[in-house]
């Protein structure tokens, strides 16, 4: 298998109406971990991923990713705020990107496990568009040809340069996706372990230091677990359902 270049594209931003800096709170309050570092360490599990980068959104109060970005060596761009698909097509200019990893940067959460598995399916078949279905919101992630995020920009209306693979779903006729389902347990798109209201970031941070955050990577399977064991501690973010709001990186 010829390889391609696969960089991790992270496109980060602090603005939010219902919880602002995102990335930045912290999911580890005496360590000073935050959603976005314990994301990456996730990321750099996946052994084809190249390189990491940041697509920062452009205004003064974004600069705290840089800091963040410096202290760990991750390279990083500034663009356009209201066009995330334009700041990953310019991050990956700058990388030589040929096929993206993306993943919301508001979800400390990966299911990481399948990813080089499906990077090598997604070369050897010519995917444009990989996945995994019906995980927990938040779990989730994308591989996307940046060809494909070319042609989307170029087509792009407002909703598609926020909701990045929009396009791509919006026309799957003139493009070649595939949607892997994970083991029975992990088909659980009814919970929700990303970071968008303050009770799911305190949710989060039950898991984190329910479930030994500190000092491994959390399992997918496990939080599962616990979801299903704690129904007190999943009721304020049981309530708050599937929310896509704004932003999202697929439709």
């Amino acid at each position: 298998m010829a390889k391609k270049k696969f960089d991790a594209i992270l496109a980060c931003r602090v603005r939010g109406t219902r919880l602002y800096g995102k990335p930045l709170q912290l999911l580890d309050v005496e360590q000073r971990v935050t959603i976005l570092e314990y994301l990456v360490k996730y990321v750099r599990e996946i052994k084809h991923i190249d390189s990491i980068c940041l697509a920062i959104a452009e205004g003064q109060e974004n600069h705290g990713f840089v800091e963040v970005a410096e202290r760990h060596g991750w390279h990083y761009i500034f663009g356009a705020e209201d066009d995330m698909l334009g700041r990953i097509l310019k991050a990956a200019e700058t990388l030589g990107t040929q096929i993206a990893f993306l993943d919301s940067t508001e979800s400390p959460y990966l299911y990481h496990d399948k990813v080089d598995e499906l990077f090598e399916r997604q070369v050897q078949e010519s995917i444009q568009l990989a996945s995994i279905s019906e995980l927990p919101d938040g779990a989730s992630f994308a591989l996307v040809d940046i060809e494909s995020l070319k042609i989307s920009h170029r087509h792009a209306s407002q909703r598609n340069k926020e909701l990045v693979t929009s396009y791509i779903f919006d026309h799957q006729d003139d493009f070649k996706i595939h949607m892997a389902r994970p083991e029975p347990k992990l088909r659980r798109s009814d919970v929700r372990i990303t970071v968008d209201y303050p009770e799911d970031l305190v949710f989060c941070r039950q898991i984190y230091r329910d479930l030994g955050g500190r000092d491994r990577l959390v399992k997918v399977a496990d939080i599962i677990d616990y979801w299903d064991a704690q129904p007190q501690r999943r009721k304020p973010v049981e309530d708050i359902g599937v929310d896509w709001g704004h932003g999202r990186l697929w439709a």
